[in-house]
């Protein structure tokens, strides 16, 4: 009987300590916010990350957008919505960038002053 008490007592610790062990999810990059225009790269990025052959347009895209050079992120997020093997994922992520682009060149202008 003290076997069978002493193995339900090991089993029920063990049930109620291990959900409790596992690591949590970090939440997701926020979106940039230049200007009051909220900017999601990080969600452009992911689309993106299976892609090597077209990382370094983005990355230069978003080199530039950290430099307030916003017409040539414009050009290239333009090169990259060009490029024929996007998939919907992609291009609907770089469409919706883009519209936030021209939101935010229509507030501030072409440049970061």
């Amino acid at each position: 009987m003290k076997p069978l008490v002493l193995l339900s007592c090991l089993s029920l610790t063990c049930l109620i300590t291990l959900p409790g062990c596992g690591k949590k999810e970090p939440p997701p990059p926020a979106a940039y916010e230049i200007s009051g225009v909220k900017i999601d790269i990080p969600k452009l990025q992911a689309a993106f990350a299976k892609t090597p052959e077209l990382q370094p347009t983005l990355n230069s895209a978003i080199s530039q957008l950290r430099y307030g050079q916003y017409l040539t992120t414009m050009q290239q997020l333009d090169q990259l919505s060009n490029n024929p093997a996007l998939n919907e994922e992609q291009k609907k992520a770089l469409a919706d960038v883009i519209g936030q682009m021209k939101q935010l060149i229509d507030k501030v202008g072409p440049t970061r002053q």
